[in-house]
């Protein structure tokens, strides 16, 4: 404990004079230094738009990077592990946190204890900005906020623009896809394939877009999600098309007697969400979104919107400019 109270004390003497003021999306104004070199964010999606922003602004990360992800990420698989609010019970490590000394403190303002989480931050002496992550369309307002906190506008109208072409793009797919007869689906979450998602949670976004609907008729006990299902909701949902998020419970489900006599499995129409370099859906829903949205709309749709390979080398290219593969 003494030693968190040197670091806090450290970095409080070390904050520079020069400062200025900032308005979050939840209409805080701020004080935060001139200049911004380093960033935490207390959720894996607000890193995760920090991270295709500019790596060499991420402070910490919230958790580690599997394997295949480090040659994405560059520099950054090397940050200090600082963890985050983000559910289940998640905290930061505030010792790492005074020890790394971040210009700017980003939080989730939806998160579960929101108001607890901000005292906490403010106990360090780093400015904490509120930031909005409830929609795909938040991304726009984030890349927004990082242009501002940086000066690098251009980078910013980058991302933007991308993100603008992929939203039009949706929607002017909307009304074709509405005319048709809805598939319904089943997100299979877990090693088991028995967790899933609830009507009205974030996680579910993509599927908005896609034309299909949520053959599960559940409530939502947490942002966090991940509701457990019975073998017997499920089947009784007998959805048509199951997604799946685990490779291998997808791989494993036809000789698996629970699941094999689902209509989606009789079909052949179990399908695995991508997963390089990151989650194209959920866990966490993060930018990657821009892409999953495109794959979901192709599955369910696959003569409205081409393949995404080709589509992939792009968007790679501008989120993983350090990437070269």
């Amino acid at each position: 404990m003494k030693t968190v109270i040197f670091l806090i004390a450290v970095f409080i003497l070390s904050v520079p004079s020069q400062a200025r003021t900032i308005t979050d999306d939840y209409g805080r104004v701020v004080t935060i230094p001139d200049k911004i070199t380093k960033i935490y964010a207390a959720s894996p999606p607000l890193s995760m738009s920090v991270l295709a922003f500019d790596p060499a602004l991420v402070a910490a990360l919230n958790s580690p990077f599997k394997p295949g992800q480090k040659p994405y990420v560059g520099v950054v698989a090397s940050k200090p592990i600082a963890g985050g609010f983000f559910g289940q019970g998640n905290t930061p490590n505030f010792e790492i946190l005074a020890s790394v000394k971040p210009d700017v403190i980003l939080m989730w303002g939806k998160a579960t204890g929101v108001d607890n989480q901000l005292a906490k931050f403010n106990a360090l002496g780093i400015p904490v900005l509120m930031v909005r992550n409830d929609s795909i369309n938040d991304l726009i307002t984030q890349f927004t906020l990082y242009g501002k906190l940086t000066g690098n506008t251009k980078r910013a109208n980058e991302l933007i623009a991308y993100t603008k072409e992929t939203l039009g793009l949706i929607q002017s797919l909307q009304n074709k896809i509405n005319a048709r007869k809805d598939a319904r689906y089943y997100f299979a979450e877990g090693p088991d394939g028995m967790s899933s998602e609830c009507d009205g949670s974030f996680h579910l976004e993509p599927f908005t877009y896609s034309g299909a609907k949520n053959a599960l008729n559940c409530k939502m006990s947490s942002n966090f999600g991940m509701e457990k299902i019975s073998m017997e909701t499920i089947i009784l949902s007998d959805p048509d098309v199951i997604i799946a998020m685990e490779k291998e419970f997808a791989e494993g489900i036809e000789n698996n007697p629970k699941w094999k006599t689902l209509r989606a499995v009789k079909s052949g129409r179990v399908l695995t969400v991508p997963t390089v370099p990151f989650n194209y859906i959920s866990r966490p829903p993060s930018f990657m979104r821009l892409l999953g949205i495109r794959w979901l709309i192709h599955s369910f749709n696959p003569d409205l919107i081409k393949p995404i390979d080709q589509e992939t080398k792009r968007f790679n290219t501008l989120f993983f400019p350090g990437y070269r593969g």
